[in-house]
């Protein structure tokens, strides 16, 4: 079964956000918070929306490297959310498509307590090296009428970097308002390298996903709607939007061309690939960048396509110089929701797949227009200021074990926590514990760890406390069945390692405060999962997605700034229901004084 779209994909310019350049502005600049209108889609009415300048994405701004941006963000917000907040009755339709390919409530009634929501804000530069006071601690709130002043030092690598709004437990209406805008930091070794800077052929490319209300003639309003369904607590919009346009187009030269891309949904995992005459046409990618910058080398793309979770960027070099005016070009998604990784031929791509919530998979169209052919050479290195951490660096510091789960709950949606756990002594057995075992030479099973859950909620006592300039080894255990994007707040981090595991969780494993379950290291018979790191994970990340049977370790060490931060799952509406907890970084000197 597929549906008939009620929007004509390809026929908006893909818009371009205005560039702020912190520069022109001798490093001190002001954004305004504000309600504004905004069209989607050239068949829609114009949408209400909160944005910053009032617009969808906000302003792109640039920073050099080495250079402190200081930026007043000015609370101008009227008025309550301007997004109706629903949940359906029913996960499907009477005809069996699920409501959350649909537009409209699909029966829901609009939440009363996010109607009546103001414009509550909170700021953070997501991937920024930013000290505490400026980070956008999810309760430093400030009011329509309020303003807050930030220091961003911009002591890091260039990259692409994004800001947005980080409202303890509403950042999932407040993004998908609109509260969202693209940073990047320029320095001397990337210029060195030659690549495109600024339009026409580097663009930045903002992926969400949005849905639209319905009128009482069933036609598409431009109504903002967030709907979710009693099965699905995750809102997976229909429509994609590339820099807030529905399915843009975009006129290119036969030249090379730097895309810049972010995905900024809530909880949307996208795997792009591009096609041509039907086929997949992902030999004239390379990427060169991720999360915290550009890699030490090109690497080409994942066979399957680029796979892009919340918050997960890629800086790509696409060469169109060898394609006559008038070829066209479509990036295909081809992830389904939620998403657990699970493979999918890159020749099918185009599918529609209404179980995996995937009832248009058009992202957004390229068109080949005359012009003169700038084709550039790849760079063959491009960074050398990072390398794996060595395992003498790594030997004897402090581990880290954080369980994913999902608590199951009668009356609400299920509730996804992280356990913060503590490794326990064989003597000290009492209670719900988390087993892990091995397979040992002699093909017998052998207990190599035991773990008690000593914190969940995010307002439980802090318990990590990372010594300033000193590298930790996390691991992040998925017992769900999705796929997370965990993402930490202020220094990037390298991944180390997936890893294989089944689980069994006994009946009532998951309480509110408790954690039984028996881990088992391998790869069970119906795993799809490879469980590799790709050639593009090998770069600085602040966002790894750990997918379902997984374990996945990484190293991160946290050498600029003490404070309190946090670090959550960034699908929104898990962060929203507790899947965050706070960190505490330390100078090493205090450490003696601490308890």
């Amino acid at each position: 079964m597929s549906l008939t779209s009620p929007l004509t994909p390809f026929v908006d310019p893909l818009p371009l956000p205005p560039r702020l350049l912190a520069r022109e502005h001798e490093g001190r600049l002001t954004v305004r918070m504000r309600a504004g209108r905004h069209r989607f889609h050239r068949d829609l009415p114009e949408s209400r929306v909160w944005g910053y300048d009032g617009a969808v994405p906000g302003p792109t701004i640039e920073a050099e490297r080495g250079h402190p941006v200081r930026l007043e963000w000015i609370n101008e917000i009227e008025g309550t959310l301007p997004v109706t907040v629903t949940r359906a009755p029913t996960e499907t339709r009477a005809d069996g498509v699920p409501v959350q390919c649909l537009p409209g409530l699909s029966g829901g009634a609009p939440d009363p307590d996010a109607a009546s929501l103001p414009g509550f804000a909170v700021v953070h530069l997501h991937g920024g090296l930013t000290a505490a006071a400026y980070d956008g601690w999810a309760e430093n709130i400030f009011a329509p009428g309020q303003h807050a002043v930030s220091d961003y030092s911009m002591c890091q690598r260039a990259a692409l970097l994004w800001y947005h709004d980080h409202v303890m437990g509403v950042t999932r209406f407040t993004v998908y308002a609109g509260l969202a805008g693209l940073w990047i930091i320029r320095d001397r070794c990337e210029r060195a390298l030659d690549l495109p800077e600024g339009p026409p052929f580097e663009l930045p490319l903002l992926l969400q996903d949005r849905n639209f209300g319905e009128d009482a003639e069933g036609r598409i309003t431009g109504e903002l709607v967030h709907k979710t369904d009693p099965g699905t607590m995750e809102a997976f919009a229909p429509f994609t939007t590339v820099n807030g346009k529905v399915w843009p187009i975009l006129d290119v030269q036969p030249s090379t061309y730097r895309l810049r891309v972010i995905n900024g949904s809530n909880a949307r995992t996208f795997r792009l690939v591009l096609m041509r005459d039907g086929q997949p046409d992902l030999d004239r990618i390379w990427q060169i960048g991720t999360d915290g910058g550009l890699l030490g080398v090109p690497v080409e793309l994942p066979a399957e396509g680029l796979v892009l979770a919340p918050a997960e960027r890629a800086d790509l070099l696409v060469d169109f110089s060898d394609l006559k005016p008038g070829k066209e070009l479509t990036l295909l998604n081809t992830a389904t929701a939620p998403f657990a990784g699970r493979p999918f031929p890159p020749q099918c791509a185009g599918k529609t797949d209404l179980d995996g919530l995937l009832p248009y998979p058009d992202v957004m169209r390229f068109q080949v227009v005359r012009g003169p052919s700038l084709r550039r050479e790849t760079p063959y290195q491009l960074a050398s200021d990072f390398t794996p951490p060595t395992d003498a660096e790594l030997a004897d510091v402090v581990h880290r074990v954080v369980a994913l789960v999902e608590q199951d709950l009668d009356e609400a949606p299920n509730m996804l926590t992280m356990r913060e756990l503590t490794a326990v002594d064989d003597d000290d057995l009492k209670g719900p514990l988390i087993t892990v075992v091995h397979e040992g030479p002699d093909g017998t099973d052998r207990t190599t760890a035991r773990f008690r859950t000593i914190a969940c909620h995010f307002e439980d006592t802090a318990t990590f406390f990372p010594m300033l300039g000193q590298y930790e080894v996390w691991q992040f255990i998925n017992l769900t069945g999705d796929t997370h994007p965990m993402h930490i707040h202020l220094n990037p981090f390298q991944v180390l390692a997936r890893q294989p595991i089944t689980f069994a969780i006994p009946e009532g494993g998951i309480t509110d405060r408790a954690t039984a379950a028996s881990i088992r290291h391998g790869r069970g018979t119906d795993d799809e999962l490879e469980h590799v790191l790709d050639a593009n994970e090998l770069g600085l990340k602040d966002t790894v997605r750990v997918n379902p049977n997984e374990i996945v370790e990484i190293a991160v060490r946290f050498d600029t700034y003490c404070g309190r931060y946090m670090y959550h799952c960034h699908i929104l509406e898990h962060e929203d229901r507790d899947m965050m907890r706070p960190i505490v970084i330390m100078p090493i000197r205090l450490g003696p004084f601490m308890s």
